[in-house]
């Protein structure tokens, strides 16, 4: 007689899976592991997933970049139109709130995954989108400059989302980030346009703001 599959014990071994995954990341992880942190056999994780592919694709569904791009992109827009707060900023939270281990794995526990290439899109969207904004394509060594800031960015949310004891605490560790972050990015982008106007490549100093980016 077939063994019944029960959705708490499922439920139980993708919970865990995803906080392996998003502490130690998918190569580094064992079905072993993640057998022990649900508090069950490895046997049994076998009855349910065929293998840890299939289990990380369980709990990473395939359109969850694709989602989370789709949010980040309304969220860029409206700041880039003055509007800091309003529905695409609670709505790209609330992704991540909702979705808090899952987006931990796409920014920063990637690798070895079919999501792979995610931590260095999420910056690479970002230094677009920063560049769009530009009068003129920023220097070398200005680009370098928005690379630092959005990878550090990215680092950073992954740690709050990865660390928080609790959705609460996630969402008060974002806004005191954000709090920093954005006057710091209004500071930079500001030195980089007068760069870009006057053509001189020259780097901005901290004196122009730029000393909170990060």
């Amino acid at each position: 007689m077939a063994q019944v599959l029960k959705p708490a014990v499922r439920a139980r071994i993708e919970t865990a899976a995803l906080r392996c995954f998003a502490d130690r990341g998918y190569g580094r992880t064992s079905m072993a592991e993640i057998a022990a942190a649900a508090g069950t056999a490895p046997a049994n994780v076998y009855r349910y997933f065929a293998s840890k592919e299939a289990l990380f694709a369980a709990v990473v569904p395939a359109d969850l970049p694709a989602r989370h791009d789709r949010l980040l992109d309304t969220r860029v827009a409206a700041l880039a139109e003055g509007r800091a707060h309003g529905p695409a900023a609670a709505e790209l939270l609330d992704f991540w709130l909702d979705q808090r281990l899952a987006v931990v794995v796409l920014l920063d526990r990637a690798e070895g995954t079919p999501v792979a290439g995610c931590p260095d899109a999420f910056v690479r969207r970002l230094v677009e989108h920063a560049e769009r904004s530009l009068p003129a394509p920023p220097s070398a060594v200005h680009r370098e400059v928005l690379v630092l800031v959005f990878d550090n960015t990215r680092r950073a949310l992954a740690h709050i989302l990865r660390t928080a004891e609790d959705r609460e605490q996630a969402r008060a560790m974002i806004a005191a980030f954000w709090s920093y972050q954005l006057p710091g990015l209004d500071g930079l982008m500001a030195a980089l346009r007068a760069a870009a106007r006057d053509g001189s490549g020259s780097s901005p100093t901290a004196a122009d703001g730029v000393g909170g980016a990060t």
